[in-house]
């Protein structure tokens, strides 16, 4: 950590809030840039106030505080909620703009320059915002192929959000691009496009595969070797015909899944997920982040068993990854291009049989000395060097404007 270096002030606009049930990559990168002595304004994607908020309400996840102010403070992080009352989103843009000035205008510091960090590629008439937020440099965090997601269903829709982005990327003075075919889209929009994969929080996940803890309740009396995966179950992303043929391959094995049915804040069962018939799947349900060490510390085998599709394959790179690798567990994965440079510290598969076939072969490779490889790249890979690295970039940017 570089106190010298210069500081600035930072406008994150975020597609997912910040105390998402998942810890996000846009989480990762804030929460470090507020430890490295920049001021740091987080925005919220603009929440609607129906059912859902309210049930956010009753979860007690809004103080009276913060619902007056819409302001609250985490870590060195100031995090903004702005709330849509109506509909009309092209009045509320310039509206929540105006608050994000004046939100800004009492946290930042005036002898700094402004940065806005956009990874909201997505948000209504995004270039009011763009025009109306004082900044001095404008940075593109594209972390997802946008395109491919499945509510863009039709050609209209896909060229609204391509459109949307091909904006923000021509604008923007540095685009940084979290997956390979990322990098190569849109360096076509601007040239000075950076890959910056994503990495991982070492120092939480660490060697736990010999850690002493207790084994979590839901954990006990499950049948060894045990193969999980932790993360959202969605429709899009996880491959839930693949879980089952591994499950049915391997009766004898424990497959523990771990997290929320996907981005949506409610709660699921194991046969709404299609495993009802399958005695050795076992649903968890949602985990606290801090908590996640217990439970991984005490598999034998994790797999990230994703689809391979235009989403998967044009722009994912999962966050959990490094996690996995930092463990120094095995760690079995279907073929994305982002794990291409990692192919000694896990086991990649290009079908299903591949992929059931690596189950077995990691557990029979298994060794300490292989760990101690694993463990080696992922603390190479870390979210500290991340954002060193773009902030080196942004300074040398800056320096040539």
């Amino acid at each position: 950590m570089n106190k010298k270096a210069e500081k600035f002030n930072i406008i994150c606009l975020s597609n997912q809030v910040w105390d998402f049930p998942l810890r996000t990559n846009k989480r990762h990168v804030m929460e470090r840039i507020g430890k490295m002595f920049h001021n740091v304004l987080f925005v919220d994607p603009p929440i609607n106030t129906g059912r859902l908020f309210l049930r956010h309400i009753l979860q007690g996840r809004w103080s009276i505080k913060r619902l007056i102010t819409q302001v609250y403070k985490d870590s060195e992080v100031s995090i903004f909620s702005p709330l849509n009352p109506h509909p009309g989103y092209k009045k509320l843009a310039y509206k929540h703009s105006e608050r994000i000035n004046r939100v800004a205008s009492r946290l930042f510091s005036k002898d700094k320059k402004t940065i806005l960090w956009v990874y909201h590629v997505e948000l209504p008439f995004l270039e009011i915002y763009l025009k109306e937020i004082k900044h001095d440099f404008l940075v593109y965090d594209c972390v997802d192929n946008y395109e491919a997601f499945p509510k863009y269903d039709t050609e209209e829709k896909r060229k609204w959000v391509a459109g949307q982005e091909k904006l923000l990327a021509e604008r923007a003075n540095i685009v940084f691009t979290t997956a390979p075919n990322l990098f190569e889209k849109l360096k076509k929009f601007n040239p000075n496009t950076h890959y910056t994969p994503n990495v991982g929080d070492y120092d939480r996940f660490a060697d736990i595969r010999n850690s002493s803890t207790r084994v979590p309740s839901d954990l006990k009396g499950l049948k060894k070797p045990i193969v999980m995966f932790t993360g959202a179950v969605d429709e899009y992303k996880f491959d839930k015909n693949l879980v089952k043929k591994v499950a049915s391959d391997y009766p004898s094995y424990s497959f523990v899944i771990i997290g929320p049915n996907a981005l949506k804040d409610k709660d699921t069962t194991k046969k709404a997920l299609g495993f009802e018939g399958y005695e050795n799947v076992y649903f968890l349900g949602r985990k606290e982040y801090t908590d996640l060490p217990k439970y991984i510390s005490k598999a034998d085998v994790l797999m990230i068993p994703y689809q391979l599709n235009d989403y998967t394959v044009g722009g994912c790179f999962p966050v959990k990854f490094h996690n996995y690798l930092s463990s120094g567990l095995p760690v079995v994965v279907t073929d994305l291009p982002a794990y291409a440079p990692f192919s000694d510290v896990c086991y990649i598969s290009k079908d299903y049989n591949e992929f059931s076939r690596n189950i077995r072969k990691a557990l029979e490779e298994d060794s300490d000395d292989l760990a101690k490889k694993r463990e080696k790249v992922a603390s190479q890979n870390t979210w500290d060097q991340k954002v060193n690295k773009m902030l080196s970039l942004i300074r040398d940017t800056i320096k040539r404007i």
